[in-house]
């Protein structure tokens, strides 16, 4: 098939039918399948589909594929009603073997604890890399993507491994939608917020200077005038023949101006805030070869072993995890228990109460 559209929608179709358990027959001039019952139903089209790209004639029994046809319609509805899933095992000619010691030195730092290494081994695990659209929405509305990359086994967002991983080998395979279980789902989801957050801000910075500007902007015509307001208002007060009660009545208007002043820059303070809304659009699931480092921790009088994992992909170790909050973390507190808190749980243990 060559590249013009309607060949390139026909390949869209034939692997959609394909992907939902159709049987294919790929012919010089369309695609010729059999499809399963529900999706027979689902397409309004018959069981024995014959479907041709826009250059072939139509006829009772074949369809004319192409743009804002009804079939193509129900084949992309269809195709986003899920949320797209694909998996990759990466390959790597060299994992690194030693220096482990060092690197957890560099990257964390341990409050009132110390440790060593026990032992690492060479293991295979899995991370989800999650392709995220955004909705930045102030006066003015902003979109884009972005993505984020989970270990799975730890629930730990890994900063820049989705940057380095066009540049790694990889073999793609079919999903396994029960890679993962509905614990650490979740996990992973309610972090996708939080460590978006960073990400999405330097995304947006010159979205972000635009609405800062025009606050700027509005709060000082604002300023300007309940200035000239007040001005005027006491000018009137000295005018001939006003009586005292009608004195202290403007004095009072005036005497509200500042705090009318205030209210209406909070509400060009609501208006030009930025709401960020993110919603995960499609997954992919790596697994990798990795090394698994034991670690030794001593503090309060007791032990406790702590596992790390070095990433090939960044080429560091992965981030830890608060066992309160799930939080990724390289500042690492510990309770009198020696469980692993962020910075924000380590004022009063959740798990010890």
């Amino acid at each position: 098939m060559n590249s013009d559209p309607g060949n390139e929608l026909l390949q869209f179709a034939a692997r959609f039918l394909e992907t939902k358990g159709a049987v294919l027959e790929i012919k010089k001039d369309g695609v010729e399948a059999i499809l399963p019952d529900d999706l027979s139903e689902f397409l309004h089209a018959p069981g024995y589909l014959c479907i041709k790209s826009n250059q072939g004639d139509e006829t009772d029994d074949a369809y004319l594929i192409h743009y804002g046809s009804p079939l193509v319609d129900r084949i992309v509805e269809a195709a986003c009603a899920e949320t797209p899933l694909l998996a990759c095992e990466l390959a790597f000619d060299y994992i690194k073997s030693d220096g482990f010691d060092r690197l957890i030195k560099e990257q964390f730092h341990f409050y009132d604890v110390s440790g060593h290494i026990q032992s690492f081994a060479n293991i295979k695990t899995d991370y989800l890399v999650l392709a995220c659209r955004y909705t930045a929405q102030s006066d003015e509305q902003k979109e884009g993507m972005i993505h984020l990359a989970f270990n799975i086994e730890t629930g730990s967002l890994i900063p820049g491994m989705t940057y380095k991983l066009s540049s790694v080998n990889k073999i793609y395979k079919t999903a396994s939608k029960g890679i993962m279980d509905e614990t650490r789902r979740n996990q992973i989801l309610n972090q996708v917020r939080a460590g978006s957050k960073e990400i999405i801000m330097e995304e947006i910075t010159a979205f972000r200077e635009s609405m800062a500007r025009r606050f700027k902007r509005d709060a000082a015509n604002l300023e300007e005038y309940y200035q000239a307001l007040e001005k005027e208002m006491r000018s009137a007060l000295e005018r001939q023949g006003l009586s005292n009660e009608l004195i202290k009545d403007r004095q009072q208007k005036i005497d509200l101006l500042p705090q009318e002043l205030e209210r209406k820059k909070d509400d060009l303070l609501k208006k030009y805030s930025i709401k960020i809304r993110i919603v995960p659009c499609a997954a992919l699931f790596v697994r990798t070869p990795a090394v698994k480092v034991l670690f030794d921790i001593t503090g309060a009088g007791k032990h406790k072993t702590v596992s790390f994992m070095y990433n090939p992909v960044t080429k560091s170790i992965d981030p830890l995890v608060c066992q309160c909050c799930g939080t990724s973390m390289v500042n690492v507190n510990f309770c009198h228990n020696l469980h692993l808190l962020c910075s924000e749980c380590r004022k009063r243990c959740p798990i010890c109460g």
